[in-house]
């Protein structure tokens, strides 16, 4: 008969090989840890987007090909708006959008060509309601990434666990073996 104190030795070290054997598994930033590469430089354009609702209207705004392109829905059934008239301003730029497709609006967008943030206010008559929609075009300049790096603290949980790993082990070799003494002494 197995005594149950070994039992439990027995499922603790499995519990912590187990354990250990999972931790190199672990899913982190899926970077490459070869060699390193140098650092790629942000792009100079970056498509904006914003987007605005009311009671009546939903509105997306983005900027594509010196293009302000305007996506505007009915905020209930989200069905496009056709034949609207919409009027942008945004400091001094003033524009009235014109129909692409049924719900498809476009204006110049060489104003909103350099990096900033542009208020938008957006006059929207469709049939017989009016609206005044709201929104901010960012295109900021994004920031670097972080380079990866190991800190000491991942080599120290690592140690640890291998420490953990190695006692427990001696730990069970240590009762296994002052059992084992005794059961043949008497």
């Amino acid at each position: 008969m197995i005594h149950p104190l070994n039992k439990t030795l027995a499922a603790a070290l499995a519990v912590l090989v187990m354990n250990g054997l999972s931790m190199p598994a672990m899913a982190h930033g899926g970077e490459d840890h070869g060699e390193s590469k140098p650092a790629v430089a942000a792009p100079t354009t970056t498509q904006m987007r914003t987007g605005t609702a009311s009671a009546d209207f939903e509105l997306v705004a983005v900027v594509e090909d010196s293009k302000l392109m305007l996506y505007l829905d009915h905020f209930a059934s989200n069905e496009p708006v056709a034949d609207a008239k919409l009027e942008i301003e945004s400091g001094a730029f003033k524009a009235m959008a014109k129909p692409m497709a049924a719900g498809i609006y476009a204006a110049p967008g060489e104003h909103f060509s350099s990096p900033g943030q542009y208020p938008l206010a957006i006059t929207v008559e469709a049939g017989d309601r009016f609206d005044l929609l709201s929104a901010t075009l960012d295109r900021s300049v994004p920031e670097a990434g972080v380079p990866h790096t190991h800190g000491w603290s991942e080599w120290a949980v690592w140690s640890g666990a291998g420490i953990l790993l190695l006692a427990g082990a001696g730990l069970i070799a240590i009762r296994r073996r002052k059992y084992g003494t005794q059961k043949k002494t008497h």
